[in-house]
Parts: structure tokens; sequence; C-alpha cells
């Protein structure tokens, strides 16, 4: 995973996300500087951001103790990039304001709102193609394995 500080490690991402990712840097620093002066809290600014290749369950994933948000690297080039980065920003105000909270509660929902967005828990942009995800198998113990085989054979 790469972390970045909206200003500080431009060259960072640029270097490993290829040519979407000096835009995609300057929209990320932008939102988060907009969004300071919108929560009122400079804290916003400290905030890591991050983008992972294994992301492939959801859009971006927020940290709430390392103050930390990692992005799907697939969202860099998207139109959704400064919504989705609303919606984590917005998970960590919350904790750092009302500790822990319903993930998607009314304290989250508000600050949403006061930062111009409708609160939408689940999005799936078409200019967004996540990497397929592994399934993982378990494994069957003897009544299970026992079980699978008759439901098989029935």
């Amino acid at each position: 995973m790469t972390l970045l500080t909206p200003v500080a490690r431009v060259a960072a991402l640029v270097r490993e996300s290829g040519d979407r990712a000096p835009v995609a840097e300057q929209r990320i620093a932008l939102e988060l500087e907009r969004l300071a002066r919108v929560y009122a809290d400079e804290r916003v600014l400290s905030i890591r951001v991050g983008t992972s290749r294994r992301l492939t369950a959801s859009l971006a994933r927020a940290r709430l103790e390392r103050a930390e948000i990692v992005l799907a690297e697939a969202l860099l080039g998207s139109r959704h990039l400064e919504e989705v980065v609303v919606h984590e920003v917005a998970h960590i105000v919350c904790w750092w304001r009302h500790g822990r909270v319903r993930p998607h509660g009314a304290e989250w929902k508000a600050l949403v709102r006061v930062a111009g967005q409708a609160p939408t828990v689940r999005m799936l942009p078409r200019d967004v193609r996540l990497p397929p995800r592994r399934r993982r198998r378990r494994r069957l113990r003897a009544a299970g394995a026992l079980h699978a085989f008759l439901r098989s054979v029935l």
C-alpha cells in the first residue's frame, strides 16, 4: 500500500500509479483542503491517503485509529473520486468527534451533508473496475464433508 499526505508525497503516487496519479493526487489534496475548511478541523489535512491494488470488495477503506484512507487504485481515474474521499473522511471526522458510533449513522450522515454530498452507502460506478474477488475455500470437517457429499448425491 502506498501512503500519501495531501501535498508532501506527490512523487510516490506518481511513480507507482502511472499517468492518472498526478491528477488524482491534486484532486485528493484539493478535496482534503476543502473538507478541512468545511469541517473547521485542521486535522483533516493530516489524514494520510494511500492506494491499494488489493481492495476488491470496496472502493475505499477508512482506518479510524490511524487517520488513514486506503483507496482502490482503480478509483484514481474515476469521476467519483471526490465523493469517495468525502465518504471516508466523514468516517474519520465522525470518529474524532463522537467516538464509536454506527458507521453510517446519523452523525456520519450529517457530516456528509455538511460537505455537500448525499449520504450514500453503496455505489457501483461504471468507470471503476475492481480486480476480481478471490474466493476462499473452506476446509470441510468430517461431518461437514459428509453433509456436502450427501447433498450432492441426493
